[in-house]
């Protein structure tokens, strides 16, 4: 039971954080607008080279805080780190969490429209600046083509 319940999740998490990482593009994530209002102190429409300091500290903290918040729930042998071990317990935790936002009868089991649902609500994040790193470079798709057509063995593209 408990295997089944583990696979479901390895199998659903990444179906739910590309499902939500496509709702955040829609809009849902906040808008480089509502950070401006926030850190816009001289109320200009611009961020001076203070305000974005501000910014990066108010960021800077809430990482701090969240590392912080982290380490007490999972650092069990409280050498201020996160071992592999204890690194595993916290991914199971946070996929069982949101398995369980996500089945909302509680069945244990995702319909598609508690799927649908869901990854309309949550929002995940790739990564430290989103899906910009992902983005191909200028002609990559053009070396792309030519990787497995005129390329020598082995000189294909490079992922």
């Amino acid at each position: 039971m408990l295997t089944k319940l583990k696979l479901a999740l390895l199998i659903a998490a990444p179906l739910v954080a590309g499902a939500a990482t496509y709702a955040a593009a829609q809009g849902s994530a906040p808008s480089r607008q509502t950070l401006i209002q926030k850190f816009d102190k001289n109320g200009d429409g611009v961020l001076d080279d203070a305000e974005r300091a501000d910014m990066r500290a108010a960021f800077a903290a809430r990482r701090a805080a969240h590392r912080q918040a982290m380490l007490d729930k999972y650092d069990t042998n409280q050498d201020g780190k996160l071992e592999p071990a204890e690194r595993a317990a916290m991914r199971d935790d946070l996929v069982a969490q949101r398995f369980q936002k996500l089945d909302t009868n509680g069945d244990g089991k995702l319909s598609l429209d508690e799927f649908k649902a869901g990854a309309g609500r949550m929002q995940h994040r790739h990564g430290r600046f989103g899906h910009r790193h992902h983005r191909s470079a200028p002609g990559a798709a053009q070396g792309a083509a030519q990787g497995s057509k005129g390329a020598a063995p082995g000189q294909g593209m490079k992922l």
